[in-house]
């Protein structure tokens, strides 16, 4: 496979790595792998469940073998999806840059690969080449992935996978630790969040922001009303019926989407669990 440079569209890949990768992936391009075949419950070796994991979009070879340009934003940002707790997680929040936008939504495992729920995004318009790709991402993402493949870290290049989508099309995603000025930029802003305990009560309600949606009850003071809280609390595996004490970090975001908080919790530490009698 021909090196690409990091200027130009995709990023630099060992070649023994992604030969290694695709022959994986190639071999599952007609048929979807058994839910109980090695491509299908492949193990990254490297579960990291316990933390945030970002992971970038670096091939996208479509189902006729032919390969998709995948452009960077403006400031030189990649194509980013930040699993709030880990890529291995059964479940959990899932944001990041799809090309011209940010978006935010719930995603987990399934016995093949991986799912996204409904997610919601900013409405920033941008060049053709940008948007059509944004829009086939999208789209692609309201279907599940089929895992194909499946490469731990060695050397420099951090662990990757691969996946495949509805309509047969791989996407390839490399680990990063943290991709640019964007990425610096919210490991420094979750650095500097405020940290707070918070009560969340047992049950979720229906509510209004821009869509009707569900919303957890919360408060800061065991004495106080309740308030709606819009937004997810990332981290935290909700169980109905339960009430609970967290102690979150709390940092501000910068653009949120139409719909989502501009601030953002991100679970800590689960001070307590009530079961609502």
């Amino acid at each position: 496979m021909q090196k690409i440079s990091r200027s130009s569209p995709g990023v630099l890949i060992a070649r023994a790595t992604c030969a290694v990768l695709l022959a994986t992936a190639l071999g599952a391009c007609t048929t979807a792998p058994a839910p109980d075949s090695p491509g299908a419950g492949a193990s990254l070796n490297e579960a990291q469940a316990g933390g945030p994991s970002r992971w970038e979009l670096v091939r996208w070879q479509q189902a006729d073998g032919s390969l998709r340009s995948i452009p960077h934003g403006d400031n030189g940002q990649p194509i980013i999806f930040e699993f709030n707790s880990g890529i291995d997680s059964a479940q959990g929040t899932v944001s990041g840059y799809s090309g011209c936008n940010r978006f935010t939504g719930g995603y987990g495992k399934t016995s093949t690969g991986m799912r996204f729920d409904p997610l919601a995004a900013t409405r920033m318009a941008c060049i053709p080449p940008r948007a059509e790709l944004e829009n086939a991402l999208l789209t692609a993402m309201q279907s599940p992935f089929t895992t194909v493949g499946t490469q731990p870290s060695a050397g420099s290049m951090g662990r990757q996978i691969i996946w495949k989508t509805a309509n047969g099309d791989l996407l390839q995603f490399i680990e990063r630790e943290g991709v640019g000025q964007r990425g610096d930029k919210m490991e420094a802003q979750a650095a500097g969040g405020v940290e707070k305990t918070v009560y969340v009560d047992s049950q979720r309600v229906e509510c209004t922001g821009v869509v009707r949606q569900s919303c957890y009850r919360v408060r800061e003071n065991p004495n106080a009303s309740w308030t709606l809280w819009y937004g997810p609390i990332e981290g935290l595996d909700f169980e109905p019926g339960t009430a609970y004490t967290l102690r979150v970090r709390e940092t501000r975001v910068d653009n949120p989407p139409a719909d989502a908080s501009a601030i953002r919790w991100q679970l800590l530490k689960v001070e307590s669990r009530t079961r609502a009698n």
